[in-house]
């Protein structure tokens, strides 16, 4: 069993570094610097999202930095997932022409955590995650009156998007004194948002060129956040853990590249430029990039089960791209979720940690005057690698099962989603120092 549990973690990491996947088309996406990525670990996933409070001997908690205090072993972290994706247009969601499916496998977060001093108490990690997507493409027909032709013109026009951020961070946490700690992240958020319109005039006489906005904006800057984490002993067997994390509001550094041209499609469809009616290359602005605030509780029973919950705001408001706002509010969400730890036994399974977990709240995005609900069930496991009997090993495999649902009927689209991840914490013997040659 151990053996099949160890390839299944390699072709899982081959599947999907090596998949072809299919574009992922998200309108939803064009709002601010593009859907917000899941920043937690797969094994925080696997219980709602829980992260405040949580810590792992076995894993890594980058969300907030005081868990590094816990840290026993170099950890080697990565994470990957699978994502499928199914959006609605209207009320009726059985009209296949309104109905649109797409899949893409992704690289979740990569990070590395070691101990700082020998007994624990002090850690430090470097990670690198992926924060936002940007990937759209919708196709609209409209009917518009010219001046210079008698008829109402149809017009075609493709809006397109492509981008995304990312995020290299640095970071460490320390025990203040027995049961508290605290950590901070210092990190470096980079991306890109690329963004078009194409327009098409169609059934005139008169031959129109074709015509193209593009708004191409690279960008980047600090980001800094902090934790804290304190545990207190109820009794011989059950602790009561209590964090709280959060976010500085942040300035990114943007350059802009706008430019209108006229343009036709070559046969093979690539974009052939007849003209450029206007361009300002280059243009400096900055980017206001959101507070985040969470605090969480979780009840733990060591080596039985632990139970929590935590709320997180993100403060979308404030937001402004070259000092322009979107159509974006403060969101909110709370997560519940917990983890099953079976009493170690001499059977695979009996090693085994079962989560379960749910999330609900408001989303960050108010189109039409209307708020945007979301909420995601989740269910995973830690799959160890190695058999209990050797020593300071733990490396696992976390697996991950997570649905949700952004959007009601009230809203213009849909969207249901369905996620398969897997995690790969390695704390192995190979990290150790050789005592023996």
């Amino acid at each position: 069993m151990y053996k099949k549990i160890s390839l299944l973690g390699i072709v899982c990491c081959c599947f999907l570094s090596l998949a072809q996947a299919q574009t992922e088309n998200s309108p939803y996406s064009r709002y601010g610097l593009g859907d917000i990525v899941p920043g937690q670990s797969i094994a925080s996933r696997g219980m709602g999202g829980l992260s405040a409070a949580y810590f792992d001997y076995t894993g890594i908690n980058f969300v907030n930095p005081a868990s590094y205090s816990k840290l026993n072993a170099t950890t080697l972290d990565l994470g990957f997932e699978f994502i499928s994706r199914t959006l609605r247009a209207g009320e009726n969601a059985l009209d296949p022409n309104k109905k649109f499916n797409s899949y893409s496998p992704n690289i979740s977060y990569l990070q590395l955590a070691f101990p700082l001093k020998k007994n624990g108490g002090w850690g430090m990690n470097l990670g690198l995650n992926p924060a936002n997507r940007i990937s759209y493409k919708l196709n609209a027909s409209s009917q518009r009156a010219f001046p210079q032709f008698e008829d109402t013109l149809n017009i075609n026009t493709l809006y397109e998007g492509t981008g995304g951020a990312y995020e290299a961070h640095i970071g460490t946490g320390f025990n203040v004194f027995k049961g508290f700690s605290m950590g901070f992240n210092f990190g470096y958020l980079f991306g890109t948002k690329d963004y078009s319109t194409r327009t098409n005039v169609v059934d005139t006489t008169a031959y129109t060129y074709k015509s193209s906005h593009d708004r191409k904006t690279s960008y980047g800057g600090i980001k800094l956040n902090g934790g804290l984490q304190y545990v207190a002993k109820l009794n011989k067997s059950s602790y009561l853990r209590m964090g709280a994390y959060g976010s500085i509001q942040g300035n990114l550094n943007a350059r802009e590249d706008y430019t209108v041209q006229t343009f036709e499609y070559a046969a093979s469809g690539a974009i052939q430029t007849i003209d450029t009616a206007y361009s300002v290359p280059e243009k400096s602005g900055d980017i206001k990039y959101p507070a985040t605030y969470g605090a969480g509780i979780i009840y733990d029973r060591p080596g039985k089960f632990m139970i929590g919950v935590d709320y997180v705001t993100e403060k979308w408001k404030s937001y402004r791209f070259y000092d322009l706002k979107d159509d974006l509010q403060d969101s909110w969400e709370v997560k519940v979720g917990g983890q099953l730890a079976p009493r170690l036994g001499k059977t695979y399974w009996s090693n085994v940690s079962y989560r379960a977990g749910f999330s609900w709240g408001q989303d960050y995005i108010y189109v039409n005057q209307k708020d945007l609900s979301k909420w995601t069930v989740s269910v995973g496991a830690s799959l160890p690698m190695r058999k209990p009997a050797y020593t300071n090993q733990f490396s696992v495999i976390n697996v991950l099962m997570e649905y949700g649902n952004r959007g009601t009927k009230e809203n213009p689209l849909r969207e249901n989603f369905f996620r398969l991840g897997v995690g790969l914490a390695l704390s192995d013997i190979w990290f150790l120092k050789r005592k023996y040659d």
